[in-house]
């Protein structure tokens, strides 16, 4: 015959070592938390509550039945009040003196006091086949509405705070109300509906067990940050319970010798399987908790490059307003510079000192050098800001380097090194561009390598290649590494050649020239064998018009 004492009596062993240890486990994660504190007094209330319950219900404490389940009773309303007061430090503690809770603390007093002490809520108790039912008081009926009270009182504490809560705290809340939720209905049903329905309070035991539910969803609700330990929990309490039923079958139930050792048997192997079930549950919430980790990183990586980029649009904004203010500002008065000098040079003023002439000069050239660098700002901001005029006709690039080259002579010659076109077979076809912005383009190549090439000279070659017209150009200078290459076309950035021959350079030409091209869907590139080798430019233009705006 099945002892159900026993099965009982080992149940009440569980649930309090597991709930014990729980208890301790949530206290010591955090001692000054009261919420953590609460919690361990709750816990240690609601076992209260069971064991009392186990008690009245022994048949060696039949003349104590009385005064177990007053104490059962007394025990639910501690367990109640210790509940409401840590619904108001959980899921985050907030200090409140209100009369309520000096109130709600009072009267569980005084519910407690008589509880244990009087006959209003037990009167006595009445015994049945199955175990002791209790005789309700002529006052029972304020000791429910109270405990239903306090009910409304926690749930109503928590979801004044639910909707204010973070994403991970209003997750806690929901592991508690899961768990309270579960311990509810359990004593609803058998410790209410089972009463009044069958008459009987025979099955009140699995109300008190389901306490175990709301133990383990509200200490992993206090204690883990993510939650994901529950899973780990839940399957290490199932492993455990199912290896304690099993070792309780082959000892207890089983008197057969050979099934006892079969049954042995099948225990070890279950803690075997149970071990490494409980691992993988680990290792996954592991992956999960990193997944979860790096994926948060992440997304504050982003915010924050959001933001960065964000600024950098806006500084760059600023920085190309500034720089077309700033041009448009100093071209003027550099423009009229440069008209009064030239007139003072060509001695429209009347006739100069001959030590005046060269001082002169220079201021010219400087003049000429600023102009430059003020119009490269500017078509530097236009660029960026996407307001470049066009005005595309066909031309012959053969005539517009000609003609860049007589430009060129005087600095040519001045350097005592050679500026030619080679001559091509075959004629070359039109070209339809913007003829001011690509006849920049190719000066500033050119200019580019006269500046660096201290002897020998540049030559120019024009080739038709696959319906695109490309210009070659060749100096015999200083040639480039693959680093002074690959940021070539950079703005405001030269090569150490460029530093050590041409100082007064600002390093725009070539940024401006590549920009202009690539407005014409063109493309342009740099080669080099390396130092003292020279280099190679090439622009490539599309022979019809196709604009990349």
């Amino acid at each position: 015959m099945i002892n159900f004492s026993l099965i009982h009596q080992i149940f009440i062993y569980i649930i309090s070592i597991i709930s014990l240890w729980l208890a301790a486990w949530v206290y010591l994660v955090n001692r000054s938390s009261k919420a953590n504190q609460f919690f361990s007094i709750f816990t240690i209330f609601i076992l209260l509550w069971i064991n009392f319950s186990f008690l009245t219900n022994l048949p060696t404490q039949t003349d104590r039945a009385l005064f177990w389940i007053r104490l059962n009773f007394g025990a639910v309303v501690l367990f109640f009040i210790s509940v409401y007061f840590f619904s108001i430090y959980f899921p985050q503690e907030k200090e409140r003196k209100l009369i309520l809770d000096r109130i709600v603390l009072i009267i569980g007093v005084v519910l407690f006091l008589a509880s244990v002490f009087t006959g209003f809520i037990i009167k006595d108790v009445e015994f049945k086949t199955w175990g002791v039912e209790p005789i309700l008081g002529d006052r029972s009926i304020v000791f429910f509405g109270i405990v239903v009270t306090l009910t409304f009182l926690i749930f109503l504490n928590l979801f004044k705070k639910y909707f204010n809560l973070s994403k991970e705290k209003r997750v806690k809340v929901q592991y508690f109300l899961i768990g309270a939720s579960l311990f509810a209905l359990f004593n609803l049903i058998f410790n209410v509906i089972f009463p009044v329905v069958r008459k009987t309070y025979e099955y009140h035991y699995l109300g008190g067990y389901s306490a175990i539910f709301f133990l383990v969803f509200t200490a992993f609700a206090i204690v883990k940050r993510e939650l994901f330990g529950m899973k780990v929990v839940l399957t290490t309490l199932l492993v455990g319970l199912i290896a304690i039923l099993l070792l309780l079958d082959a000892l207890i139930f089983t008197q057969d010798l050979f099934f006892q050792v079969l049954k042995g048997a099948i225990f070890f192997i279950f803690l075997f399987f149970g071990y490494y079930l409980i691992r993988s549950v680990q290792m996954e919430i592991k992956r999960r908790e990193e997944l979860e980790e790096l994926t948060f990183r992440l997304e504050k990586v982003n915010v924050e490059l959001a933001t960065a980029y964000k600024k950098l649009e806006r500084l760059d904004k600023a920085k190309t307003e500034f720089l077309s203010i700033a041009s448009h500002q100093l071209r003027t008065p550099l423009t009229a510079v440069k008209g009064y000098i030239s007139m003072m040079i060509e001695k429209i003023y009347g006739k100069l000192p001959q030590k005046m002439e060269k001082p002169l000069k220079n201021i010219y050239d400087s003049n000429e050098r600023l102009i430059k660098l003020v119009n490269g700002l500017l078509n530097i901001s236009r660029i960026e800001a996407g307001k470049l005029e066009m005005d595309i006709k066909e031309l012959s690039v053969e005539k517009m380097i000609n003609d860049i080259i007589k430009e060129l002579d005087r600095v040519v010659k001045e350097k005592n090194i050679y500026l030619k076109l080679e001559e091509t077979k075959e004629s070359l076809p039109l070209i339809s561009v913007d003829e001011e912005k690509i006849r920049q383009a190719i000066t500033n190549i050119i200019d580019n390598a006269i500046k660096y090439t201290g002897k020998g000279g540049v030559t120019i070659k024009i080739q038709v290649i696959d319906q695109k017209i490309q210009i070659i150009i060749t100096d015999t200078g200083e040639g480039m590494s693959q680093d002074e290459i690959s940021n070539l076309f950079v703005s405001f950035t030269r090569g150490k050649a460029g530093n050590k021959l041409w100082t007064e350079g600002a390093g725009l030409g070539l940024y401006i020239a590549k920009k202009f091209v690539e407005i014409h869907n063109g493309k342009v590139w740099a080669e080099s064998q390396g130092k003292s080798h020279g280099s190679i430019f090439y622009i490539e233009l599309p022979i019809k018009s196709t604009l990349n705006i």
